[in-house]
């Protein structure tokens, strides 16, 4: 247990600190202009952390959600690369402003470019990697890939509907069979011990 404490706690010891933070803040005051503090900031802290792998770093903004669906802009003011990844759902990105650099499926020789105005697909799973060129930003529309195919869903649906009760009623069989067998061991253990004190 002391082993895997430590495991973890090395796992996730924190590089930054609330003070180390606060000092870049304040450093970075000198610097006037808006596109130049987001690059101040970027140095400072690739000094502090260097030679850890981050994610893509990005600011977002979410112009509607749904349960099954979302539109957001997100994008950096600074050259920031990363790995792009979807899950559950598929992903469409159309280009608003900037460049994207994107190597797909972990080919490093292959890469594509896209400019303003380019889109394109992400399928659900999928990963690639991404450098976006500074002041890139990005429409994205997501959608859950359960909704892509509705028999799927209605089918899983109905297997789920009469499976359920199957599932039940080999319980409730389980459950009246264990108790039967329970009742007549005891009776008959009862038995047995009343005939062996009455010889």
């Amino acid at each position: 247990m002391c082993g895997f404490y430590k495991m973890v706690s090395r796992a996730l010891k924190s590089i930054l600190s609330l003070e180390m933070v606060r000092n870049i803040s304040e450093k970075s005051w000198v610097v006037d202009d808006m596109n130049g503090k987001p690059r101040f900031l970027q140095k400072e802290m690739q000094g502090l952390v260097s030679g850890r792998d981050g994610l893509l770093l990005n600011s977002h903004c979410t112009l509607y959600k749904s349960a099954i669906e979302e539109v957001r802009i997100w994008g950096w003011p600074l050259q920031t690369v990363g790995l792009l990844t979807s899950g559950f759902s598929s992903w469409s990105f159309t280009i608003l402003s900037g460049r994207v650099t994107e190597w797909s499926d972990g080919k490093v020789g292959r890469y594509v470019i896209r400019k303003l105005n380019a889109s394109w697909l992400q399928r659900s799973w999928g990963a690639s990697t991404v450098q976006l060129d500074p002041n890139t930003w990005i429409l994205e529309y997501r959608w859950s890939t359960i909704c892509d195919n509705q028999r799927l869903l209605l089918a899983a649906l109905a297997f789920l509907k009469n499976m359920i009760p199957r599932m039940l009623g080999k319980m409730q069989h389980k459950f009246w069979l264990l108790s039967t067998f329970g009742n007549n061991q005891y009776l008959e253990t009862t038995a047995t011990y009343n005939i062996e004190n009455l010889t």
